[in-house]
């Protein structure tokens, strides 16, 4: 009997080691959480004060579960006296590795890739808030005009109105065809020469009115400004600055899957038009730690975002009206609002700023996850 009572009470502690793992698991994240946001708003704040920016993160937490069992005997039970017993104790520790590297420092100052661009206002997030928040200026180039995203430049706010008032931002990708060389005629075409070029990958004859030309297909991607009359204006994408710039708009790149450029000869005067230089994430906490100077000197900054005019970024010095965190930094709690896309995109943009860091950083710099060990 005594047996019996002993395998039963190790067997229901290790049934109940699953709610403890989830219980534990969930704890753990919660805990992630908030050293998460604790360190991006004060990041935030640092930039604010014009100070060195640190990161650090919590590359591993290692839980350690400790399960016993046995059984009791007392006069006053009734049940013969034999009670059975299970304890469970968790030890946890965690691993905190710094982002002091060259990879992650290199990463905070690159530009966004404009890929990431498409991606963040395919999800849904307003037009306005990415083009303020990532897009560090729009230039027309040497002896042009520039516009700068600084907080409070109504010339920039302006800007922005007029390219997202006829509907939102879209995107196309194609196949654009670079022409190679001179057209040719029928014979020409046939050349040995010109059989050996379309051996190389990635080169294309293709009819061209009574003749034909070569082609080298390349991956284009163009992000289409909605017009008044109804249609879109394109503008390249590139990883290079400017990251979106003019372009010529033969064949309808907003639509078509495959478009031809015409020749162009050397020494082409460039598109005229803006391009558009988007920020790294550096500047992202740098340009929100200007619009908190902003806010304390009383010149909140807000952006329209259809018909509201929301603040871009807000961290209070007391608690809001619906508070969501808070944070301690230099002997000041400061608060972050909940989400009000009528009023406050604190919450959305720290999300997104979130985002944006976690991508700079490397597995590499990252201490591996330990193993759960669990002992009984």
């Amino acid at each position: 009997m005594t047996r019996c009572l002993l395998l039963l009470a190790l067997l229901l502690s290790g049934c109940s080691l699953s709610g403890v793992v989830g219980t534990h698991s969930v704890d753990y994240n919660h805990s992630v959480e908030q050293a998460a946001d604790t360190l991006l708003v004060v990041n935030i704040l640092r930039a604010r004060d014009q100070a060195p920016l640190h990161f650090t993160t919590i590359g591993a937490i290692h839980g350690a579960f400790t399960v016993s069992a046995g059984i009791g005997y007392d006069l006053t039970a009734v049940n013969n006296g034999v009670q059975p017993a299970g304890l469970v104790a968790s030890n946890p520790s965690f691993d905190i590795g710094p982002l002091d590297r060259q990879e992650f420092a290199r990463g905070l100052l690159r530009p966004i890739d404009p890929a990431l661009f498409r991606l963040l206002s395919d999800q849904g997030l307003p037009d306005g808030l990415l083009l303020h928040l990532l897009v560090s200026r729009f230039d027309e180039g040497p002896g042009g005009r520039a516009i700068p995203n600084t907080p409070g430049n109504a010339e920039f706010a302006a800007q922005v109105e007029a390219l997202t008032r006829h509907g939102r931002l879209q995107f196309n990708g194609y196949t654009r065809l670079v022409p190679l060389g001179p057209r040719l005629s029928a014979a020409q075409a046939s050349a040995p020469e010109i059989l050996a070029d379309l051996r190389q990958p990635g080169v294309t004859l293709r009819p061209e009115g009574a003749g034909w030309r070569l082609y080298r297909p390349v991956g284009q991607t163009v992000l289409c400004i909605a017009e008044a009359g109804g249609g879109h204006r394109a503008l390249a994408m590139d990883n290079e600055a400017p990251q979106v710039s003019p372009m010529n708009q033969e064949g309808d790149p907003c639509t078509a899957e495959e478009v031809a450029d015409h020749p162009m000869p050397a020494g082409r005067v460039a598109t005229p038009g803006q391009g558009w230089y988007l920020r790294s994430v550096e500047e992202v906490l740098q340009y929100l730690g200007a619009l908190q100077r902003r806010e304390e000197a009383g010149q909140p900054t807000r952006i329209r975002i259809g018909g509201d005019t929301p603040r871009l970024f807000r961290l209070w010095p007391s608690p809001p009206p619906r508070p969501r965190l808070a944070v301690d930094y230099r002997g000041t709690r400061w608060w972050v609002a909940g989400q009000d896309a009528q009023e406050d995109l604190t919450l959305p943009v720290l999300a997104l700023t979130a985002q944006l860091l976690n991508l700079q950083k490397s597995a590499g710099e990252i201490p591996s996850t330990g193993t759960l060990r669990l002992v009984r």
